[in-house]
């Protein structure tokens, strides 16, 4: 007979309609080893309480709707064993649902994924085919098993948005274009059929665009799909230094840091500013500056800092990557 025990699921409840504000509800039930959180999930809603709303669909980690936090971490509930999650939970089984971060809520674990929408719209991520229009549907238009490596493993990616509700960078801008979105941008740009590359990129080089990327890493390790997401955000950032950015302020940004370390193997945070911003915009910072200046906050200049030891190790590292034209 499978293992068995009475678990709480601890779920985040919260109707517009007739909630003031959300609460949690305890629902506790017996379950056998081997039961996913969606099908616990199904049984509450059968048998205990039918208003309980959630998405789900495929039920096998393909079509991305059942994305959630359990036990505070963004998860595919039809994907996650029941007694695993009962290895990590903070309270003895007790397992804690609540929705996707980073979204509006709609209703208890249902989140609004139209401005995720919106935003793989307005950033074309789509193949726009360099095949004229008559030629479309006659022939297969070939691509090199090399060239498709490249976004291979981007293709895997479901939009179950579970990088969006891990990303610091959403947190504080809402409107930042998200992990999922710079994902699709580098999957369309790579494919050698698109013919928007420039365009996409013009837009993904732009404010809250790929740029605004805090390097954390939380979408690379919540990712259900176990993509490299970063690779498909410096894929962009490569691109867009060689060709639409280089002007941008992420671009000269980006310049700077490879300059001082090329230089010196430390950033020199003195100029970073100016470099970054040109000397207008700086001025609306003096009142931040004239605080770290009184605390004595304020890094030295250029040549009052040395080159790191074995700085020369360095720059045959930037030499080579030139070589490969990195």
């Amino acid at each position: 007979m499978e293992e068995q025990k009475e678990i709480s699921f601890r779920i985040y409840r919260y109707n517009p309609h007739f909630d003031k504000k959300p609460y949690y509800d305890n629902i506790r039930i017996t379950l056998e080893k081997g039961i996913t959180v969606l099908r616990a999930l199904n049984f509450i809603k059968e048998n205990i309480d039918s208003k309980l709303t959630f998405r789900a669909f495929c039920q096998a980690g393909i079509c991305g709707s059942c994305g959630l936090k359990i036990n505070g971490v963004s998860k595919l509930a039809c994907m996650t064993q029941v007694f695993k999650e009962l290895e990590d939970s903070k309270e003895e089984n007790v397992i804690l649902i609540e929705p996707l971060n980073n979204f509006t809520i709609m209703r208890d674990l249902v989140v609004d994924m139209d401005p995720l929408v919106e935003k793989l719209k307005y950033y074309y991520s789509w193949v726009n085919p360099k095949m004229p229009v008559h030629e479309l549907g006659k022939k297969e238009y070939l691509i090199s098993e090399e060239k498709f490596q490249e976004y291979d493993q981007a293709t895997d990616c479901i939009l179950c948005a579970s990088c969006v509700s891990e990303c610091l960078m959403m947190e504080v801008n809402p409107n930042y274009i998200s992990p999922a979105v710079l994902l699709k941008s580098y999957r369309m740009n790579v494919d050698e059929r698109d013919s928007m590359q420039k365009t996409r990129l013009k837009k993904v080089t732009s404010d809250g665009g790929v740029w605004d990327c805090t390097h954390c890493y939380k979408c690379v390790e919540h990712c259900v799909k176990n993509i490299d997401i970063m690779k498909g955000i410096q894929g962009l950032r490569n691109s867009g230094m060689k060709t639409v950015s280089k002007r941008s302020e992420g671009a000269k940004h980006a310049k700077a840091f490879i300059t001082d370390i090329k230089r010196k193997g430390r950033l020199v945070e003195f100029t970073l500013i100016t470099r970054t911003l040109g000397f207008i915009k700086p001025i609306f910072m003096l009142p931040m500056m004239i605080k770290m200046l009184l605390r004595r906050r304020v890094p030295p200049p250029s040549f009052m800092m040395s080159e790191i030891p074995r700085i020369e190790k360095v720059r045959k590292i930037f030499r080579k990557l030139k070589k490969k034209n990195f």
